[in-house]
């Protein structure tokens, strides 16, 4: 195996021990990973972790600004998107925060603003709720600010994707394994929400594998498909298994990402 690759296996199997703990009403072996898409083929969402700053209400309706310290990991294009994933692992719910699309030639400030204190405020236009499960989003025509700061209020880092309709959601790993010199990782899916729609144009995906203290980790991208139960039985027992033992019945579509890169992923600034 090569050697970025059994680094990311070394990792998966320490968290699998060093998530444990977060996850106690929910005891079956698992990986919390954040899965990246967007709905442009051919392309990756863009992913970095922040520190958090603060939350805040931003004019009327589902508006909501984020501050996060340090840099972008890249600009937003026209028609891309900014999205902030800010979790509470313990109770097993988060938001994602999304600004507007960027349109051509409008300016980048309609996106994000750099604060007088050098930070990154990202201009929320939509939010999510997240829940680390097979239902992960429900849309919220009015932005509930009181459960968003009650929930995530105390969260000391926060993910941001940029991409067309870019997406970060919450996937448990529950089975890896080396094919054709190739890691794969194995999830299911229980509603057809935005990831899947994502999925359905752009099957290109990078995953945020991270420590649940640190915030560092590996970042890995390649392509995710649907797989059928009797192609890998040990994978689909395994997924089944993790969804039995939160009660979330059984899972709709089974995938497994294949992964064509590596690279280590940390906070950009210091939390």
């Amino acid at each position: 195996m090569p050697t970025d690759l059994q680094s990311v296996v070394d990792f998966l199997e320490e968290q699998k021990v060093r998530q444990a703990p977060w996850f106690s009403t929910v005891q079956y072996e698992k990986v919390l990973s954040f899965m990246g898409t967007t709905a442009q083929p051919g392309s990756y969402a863009e992913v970095s972790v922040h520190p958090l700053v603060r939350l805040d209400p931003d004019g009327q309706g589902s508006q909501l600004s984020v501050e996060l310290r340090g840099d972008l990991p890249r600009l937003p294009e026209p028609q891309e998107c900014l999205t902030v994933h800010v979790t509470n692992v313990s109770q097993y719910q988060g938001f994602q925060i999304k600004s507007r699309n960027a349109e051509p030639g409008e300016p980048l400030s309609a996106l994000f603003e750099k604060t007088a204190e050098g930070n990154l405020r990202v201009k929320g236009a939509q939010i999510f709720t997240v829940h680390h499960s097979p239902y992960t989003m429900k849309f919220f025509e009015q932005i509930p600010y009181d459960e968003v700061l009650d929930t995530v209020g105390g969260v000391r880092a926060a993910l941001v994707g940029v991409g067309v309709q870019a997406n970060i959601s919450p996937r448990f790993i529950y089975h890896w394994e080396l094919r054709g010199g190739r890691l794969a990782l194995y999830h299911g899916d229980g509603l057809a929400l935005k990831t899947y729609m994502n999925l359905k144009v752009n099957q290109r995906e990078t995953r945020a594998i991270v420590d649940l203290d640190r915030y560092d980790g590996f970042q890995v991208r390649g392509v995710v498909e649907e797989f059928s139960p009797h192609q890998n039985p040990t994978a689909f027992e395994k997924i089944s298994g993790g969804f039995s033992a939160g009660n979330w019945g059984k899972p709709s579509r089974v995938f497994r990402l294949e992964v064509e890169s590596v690279r280590r992923i940390e906070p950009v600034a210091r939390l």
